[in-house]
């Protein structure tokens, strides 16, 4: 029994399938297995994988079904103790999964690990550095079967959603503060392709995390209304019709100073002022993570 189980999911992302695959091949940590869930792709990626002997790799063939149910398919067949995936466009490092395994090894009480990653273009240079977001990291299979599957209604925001149920199961989700991961931003990816769709899918799926009683940090008040300032960044004003349309449905009681910020939103003044607040925060977010990192640098010394 592998100790690891990665799995990676594949919808006609032949472009840069292999390199995906031989990252995960090549990491210094050797007790893995990698399950490729081909879901319904019709471009190169089956002549890519009949490239491929090592024993480690398992291939699931399936008509297309979205990422959630990929995902799930994978982690049914899994077999390790811990768990991840990745995407057929990003790459780990070669200690990746060995820090990872480390780390969950020497903290039993930890449900989860993730780390710092650098962000790359579609030419694989790098444009940035992400200490804060889920894209590398490995967790405890048990809890994972705790949490239960990925959820399809949540595309788009599925792997939001499964860590914050996760945490909320295990515990807090540990950081590794070392780059493990390059996750590739280009025009051809999921997030790009329909991440307009993102801000009423993530609406809904903090609702429900809130009424559940699983997000307790937040108040549907401020849920509904930052989803409408960050949607209104964008000039979307379809999707802000969606919140609107989905407060009245859910009987808010705050309906009538929603729809005055949703007028504000749409003027020129009020959408500009809306941009400097939302960059504002986004700036003492920043201060705060860069006094933390000093404080915890200072402590190490």
């Amino acid at each position: 029994m592998p100790k690891v189980s990665i799995v990676l999911p594949t919808y006609n992302g032949a472009r840069h399938l292999r390199e995906a695959l031989d990252t995960c091949l090549r990491q210094t940590f050797v007790d893995f297995e990698l399950i490729v869930v081909v879901d319904g792709s019709v471009d190169e990626t089956k002549d890519i994988l009949t490239t491929y002997a090592d024993p480690r790799l398992v291939i699931v063939m399936q008509e297309n079904q979205g990422l959630p149910r990929a995902l799930n398919s994978g982690f049914a067949r899994a077999r390790g103790v811990y768990w991840s995936w990745t995407s057929d466009d990003n790459a780990f490092l070669p200690s990746a999964l060995q820090t990872m395994v480390d780390y969950l090894d020497a903290h039993p009480d930890a449900p989860m690990v993730s780390a710092d990653f650098f962000r790359i273009d579609d030419a694989g240079r790098t444009i940035g550095y992400d200490e804060v977001n889920w894209a590398c990291f490995l967790y405890r299979a048990d809890v994972a079967r705790r949490v239960g599957d990925y959820r399809p209604e949540y595309r788009l925001v599925e792997d939001k959603d499964f860590f914050l149920r996760l945490r909320h199961v295990g515990g807090p989700i540990a950081r590794i503060r070392q780059p493990l991961y390059r996750y590739r931003e280009h025009a051809r990816s999921l997030t790009r392709q329909e991440g307009g769709k993102r801000h009423i899918t993530t609406l809904k799926m903090h609702y429900d995390l809130i009424t559940r009683g699983i997000e307790k940090h937040i108040s549907l008040r401020q849920l509904f209304f930052h989803e409408l300032s960050r949607t209104a960044l964008y000039h979307d004003h379809k999707q802000m019709n969606e919140i609107l349309a989905f407060a009245r449905e859910t009987n808010m009681p705050f309906m009538s100073a929603l729809e005055a910020r949703d007028h504000r939103l749409r003027s020129p003044l009020g959408w500009l002022l809306n941009r400097l607040s939302i960059a504002a925060t986004a700036r003492r977010e920043r201060l705060k993570r860069l006094l933390a990192h000093g404080a915890r640098d200072a402590v190490r010394s």
